[in-house]
């Protein structure tokens, strides 16, 4: 049998016209920038949520020290009331949530018995209620319930200030956490006594204070 050979044949390849290279090179530098924009905008917007979950984040990590160290104010209060003990602690809430410019701590006398039973979980006419409150910040009050009989009084400076020179002498002032005059319960040291006499069972509160 014979063979048979197909003979090769090479393919013609033409140049690209150069007109079509400008025309590819043009579009390829006009799309550069709009890349580069586009980057630009998804990089920004990565940025902007990441500092808002860290500052959330932070935000909550304030309120719950600010939450404990309410927690511990109220732990002191009422041993003072229901022991007759003296009580000397330090109530350091963070500053970042926790401003004497733009926040508020206060104790107030809560008469609707709604409130106090949805505060102090449990059936009250009227309780002590303690209120934290930021308006500088997203959902940061914070109420906590005393448990103290509603008959307690937080004595003013005129009541107070005959019981203890050596406090005075040593920096602390006399302050009513329940009035609405000052700034309410700030950072720093407080000392806690009951200076109602032996007998009496309408206690009698005093609240020193020292600025930290």
């Amino acid at each position: 049998m014979g063979k048979y050979y197909k003979k090769s044949q090479k393919r013609k390849t033409f140049p690209v016209p150069a007109f079509l290279c400008t025309k590819s090179g043009e579009r390829a530098q006009a799309a550069a920038p709009f890349e580069l924009f586009v980057a630009v905008i998804i990089m920004a917007f990565v940025l902007v949520i990441g500092y808002k979950v860290l500052d959330e984040a932070t935000t909550a990590a304030c309120l719950n020290k600010v939450d404990k160290e309410m927690t511990g104010l109220i732990s002191n209060i009422r041993d003072t009331v229901v022991t007759r003990s003296s009580n000397l602690f330090s109530f350091q809430p963070d500053t970042k949530c926790f401003s004497s410019k733009e926040s508020s701590l206060k104790i107030y006398m809560e008469k609707n018995g709604r409130v106090c039973s949805a505060v102090c979980q449990k059936p009250l006419e009227e309780c002590f209620i303690i209120t934290f409150s930021n308006p500088a910040l997203a959902n940061a009050t914070r109420q906590k319930c005393i448990d103290i009989p509603t008959y307690t009084s937080f004595m003013s400076e005129e009541s107070c200030s005959m019981t203890d020179a050596p406090l005075q002498q040593a920096g602390f002032d006399i302050i009513n956490p329940q009035s609405d005059m000052g700034q309410g319960i700030l950072r720093g040291q407080y000392v806690i006594r009951n200076i109602s006499p032996g007998g009496d069972t309408y206690p009698k509160i005093c609240v020193w204070y020292k600025a930290a």
